[in-house]
């Protein structure tokens, strides 16, 4: 990532049979308490130094550049300064290598196991490759309102006359026109899929993500993000191959937040589909969440509770109206707490406070604090026209059961409301077919996007 600048310190080591053993690409799952990140180090050695770079597909980090890399009598250490984070490992043979990761204070096995000659990432399927059967064009749209100019992908079918058109908005975090996520691509997927079947769509990079979106994602809140999305669907409405009053949005996740606050303005789109969309209040799916993926990844008893207790408080004072210095001390407080009950005294103060302040200015940033106060209620009352809300069975970030019940009885009371609304079996957050819906296996799963899903979002569409 750009952000990323580091100066790589050269270590001369004068093993060549070495470096033929550590040198290549090697993939490791980091196994947290509250479940697993998957970790690549691109090990490479020129004019006699090391160096790694490392990649962490499920937070967006690419090409990130150690400080420092040693590597004698099988031992390798990699320090990355930026994120004050050591690795250190044992080569334990030719495609293996077992140690832990080092983090404020913490201590994590992690074992890397190295790539195949050849290997040119997971196995992707789904994955769209030309020839397509459908036309693809780069465009440019602009929010004058934010002096923000968002770069996309337009795919038309093939054929005579119009057609109906949707606008892909993504979930939360920094995504770029596909959605890309542990090397599935799942807007590209759905795209290919829907233009196939004779619908239009747009999707596009965030703002401040690509080299063609311009502004500041981290200053960025969900409303921001609706702005986007309700002028990408003006700007939609003006191709000519678009069928001007069947132009929709498909919202996932906290896109599923999007859709409605854009289908309660002025520009408002003809049909809405919610892929895991809340339906709940956001302090209550985030309790469960934390709740369901923690309990997924194996924490005790002891330790959800302690989860529970200090996400309650926070979440409390977050929603007891505007962010003053005083709320920040006692959000910092809270969490310095948290770590020592969960560390149990093994970490030290200094380390504790540290971890604390940063645990709190993510907790304060504009986006958490917007999202933490957001009324999901409130704007699925003020939807009207056509809606189709899907979630899976096995979702532990938006659950189904509670967050279809909350869509139900909103939408389904409104006669000015057409609602479709399923759960579907087997699925997790993603929409993949999955064992557990875990977020551990998200990367495990070759399945960008369930087939049945997509061709239940065709045929509901082309009936409209």
């Amino acid at each position: 990532m750009n952000k990323y600048f580091t100066t790589i310190l050269i270590i001369f080591i004068s093993s060549f049979a070495n470096a033929q053993q550590i040198t290549g690409s090697w993939n490791g799952a980091l196994k947290v308490p509250s479940g697993q990140i998957n970790i690549i180090f691109n090990i490479d050695k020129q004019d006699g130094s090391y160096q790694t770079v490392m990649d962490i597909p499920s937070q967006n980090v690419k090409g990130m550049k150690a400080n420092s890399v040693m590597f004698e009598e099988k031992k390798i250490t990699v320090n990355f300064e930026m994120i004050k984070s050591v690795y250190v490992g044992e080569l334990s043979n030719d495609s293996t290598i077992t140690g832990e990761w080092q983090q404020n204070g913490f201590k994590f096995p992690l074992i890397f196991s190295k790539n195949k000659a050849g290997y040119t990432g997971p196995n992707r399927p789904q994955t769209p490759k030309p020839p397509f059967p459908y036309s693809e064009k780069k465009v440019r749209f602009e929010n004058k309102k934010a002096e923000v100019t968002l770069g996309g992908t337009l795919t038309i079918p093939n054929g005579n006359g119009t057609f109906p058109a949707v606008v892909l908005v993504s979930g939360s975090g920094p995504q770029n026109r596909d959605s890309e996520l542990f090397g599935h691509k799942p807007f590209a997927v759905i795209a290919d899929h829907l233009s196939r079947n004779g619908i239009a769509v747009l999707r596009y990079d965030d703002r401040g993500v690509g080299t063609s979106s311009t502004g500041d994602f981290a200053k960025a809140t969900t409303y921001d993000f609706a702005e986007d999305a309700a002028v990408a669907l003006e700007y939609l409405r003006t191709e000519e191959k678009i069928t001007h009053d069947k132009v929709g949005l498909i919202g996932h996740s906290e896109g599923g937040l999007v859709g409605p606050i854009v289908a309660a303005g002025n520009n408002r789109p003809d049909f809405l589909v919610l892929l895991a969309a809340p339906g709940m209040e956001i302090d209550e799916l985030m309790l469960e969440q934390i709740r369901l993926t923690s309990e997924a990844s194996g924490a005790s008893p002891e330790m959800l509770k302690i989860y529970n207790d200090t996400n309650s408080k926070v979440y409390a004072l977050l929603k007891n109206g505007s962010v003053t210095d005083s709320t920040k001390k006692k959000i910092e407080g809270l969490f310095v707490s948290h770590l020592n009950m969960l560390s149990k005294g093994t970490m030290d103060e200094n380390t504790v406070r540290k971890q604390a302040q940063q645990l709190t200015e993510k907790t304060v940033s504009p986006w958490y604090v917007a999202f933490m106060n957001h009324k999901p209620k409130e704007y699925l009352a003020k939807i009207t026209g056509p809606v189709l809300a899907l979630n899976g069975s096995k979702d532990l970030q938006v659950p189904a059961k509670q967050n279809l019940e909350g869509i139900r009885a909103i939408l389904g009371k409104n006669k000015k409301v057409a609602l479709t609304a399923q759960e579907l079996p087997g699925l997790n957050h993603l929409f993949q077919t999955a064992k557990t819906g875990n977020v551990s296996e998200y990367g495990e799963i070759e399945e960008t996007f369930s087939p049945a899903a997509l061709k239940i979002i065709s045929d509901w569409i082309l009936l409209r």
